[in-house]
């Protein structure tokens, strides 16, 4: 609320007149007014008398808050997500830094403007306006990781390291990752374990799903990695082993109910098939990818609690960007892939690109 509109809310709810309010301040009841309509604003010597005529605090008049909670902050960048959405880049980013310097203590908003920047970062077609959204990303990530919350400090981290790795800055990302302690135990397992001897069956279930969830994606990302390092080496015969036991894995562990990681490996099984000499069959898969993820992300926001018999304790936040903005990214994915070009003569490759485009709105 406007300050002035705050004043005249407690004045009323006083009920108080403005000639009173005036009155008891030693101004002129044309000075309150101007307050109310904002004409003009309190000087600083005013505040203290008015907040306690008004029954509250000078923090409270001027809704000063040191901190944004995480509510507070997903509610404000949504806003910004949706300019992004709308292709308006420069005014989101414009916002966004307006926002930062609004709270310029604030190390959890710095992380999650970082990872708006991250998730829109292929709006900034200008290689200069990337590089130096990805300059100010960085910048940023450096110093939400100084936090004294560690959760909040390791994903910091975590996207910095990722960033550098974009970047071919591997000596840097390998700094990083020198500076993580090492785990002597599972404290989530540990914890876990305790709380099912106390009986707090609920607790213990949330973090038992929890630790599966990340152990699954832990065995995803491994086996991915498997994947580009026999790809690396041409041996399609072993990388489409690692794609496959992976896909076996998010159906075993039941991942792909909760937005796994299913919908990308079906994108690089098509990329081992035309390895593998075989477009019609990786053309099957590049389809499968495309239905996979374009389904999955609509599901992931359609505002709908997901649920999962499997991981029924978890809740699963929703990133807010809309299955058209991701529609867009995957036919630019797909027109620049280097993998992919043999297949770009195709008939029903071009009908994919046209359905992207459909869905993205273009």
């Amino acid at each position: 609320m406007e300050i002035g509109k705050k004043i005249q809310h407690l004045r009323r709810a006083k009920g108080l007149t403005q000639e009173q309010v005036a009155a008891a301040l030693g101004i002129t009841g044309a000075a309150v007014s101007k307050w109310e309509t904002s004409a003009a604003i309190p000087d600083v010597p005013a505040l203290c008398p008015l907040a306690r005529l008004l029954g509250t605090t000078v923090d409270a008049l001027l809704d000063f808050r040191p901190a944004l909670s995480m509510e507070e902050i997903n509610a404000l960048l949504e806003e910004r997500r949706k300019l992004f959405e709308e292709n308006k880049v420069e005014e989101a980013a414009a916002s966004c830094e307006a926002l930062l310097r609004e709270y310029p203590d604030d190390l959890r908003l710095k992380c999650a403007v970082a990872g708006l920047y991250i998730m829109y970062m292929p709006s900034f077609s200008n290689t200069d306006r990337m590089e130096h959204h990805m300059n100010r990303t960085i910048a940023l990530l450096k110093e939400s990781r100084k936090s004294d919350d560690p959760p909040l400090a390791a994903n910091a981290r975590s996207m910095l390291v990722n960033l550098h790795i974009m970047r071919e800055e591997l000596d840097e990302a390998l700094a990083l990752l020198d500076e993580e302690p090492a785990a002597q135990t599972n404290a989530r397992m540990v914890r876990a374990n305790i709380l099912l001897r106390k009986g707090e069956l609920d607790k213990a279930e949330e973090l038992y799903q929890t630790e599966l969830w990340s152990a699954g994606r832990d065995v995803t990302l491994a086996l991915v990695g498997m994947y580009n390092a026999a790809r690396r080496r041409k041996d399609w015969t072993q990388a489409m082993v690692c794609v496959d036991t992976a896909l076996a894995a998010e159906r075993v562990l039941r991942s792909e109910e909760l937005g796994g990681l299913t919908g990308s490996l079906h994108m690089l099984r098509a990329e081992v098939l035309l390895g593998q000499g075989e477009p019609e069959e990786a053309m099957k898969a590049l389809t499968k990818y495309v239905d996979w993820s374009l389904a999955q992300w609509t599901r992931l926001n359609s505002g709908k609690e997901l649920r999962s018999a499997f991981y029924g304790r978890l809740n699963m936040r929703s990133s807010g960007m809309s299955a058209g903005y991701l529609a867009k990214y995957i036919r630019a994915a797909l027109e620049e892939s280097g993998e992919l070009a043999p297949l770009r003569g195709r008939e029903d490759f071009r009908t994919l690109l046209a359905r992207l485009a459909e869905a993205g709105g273009e």
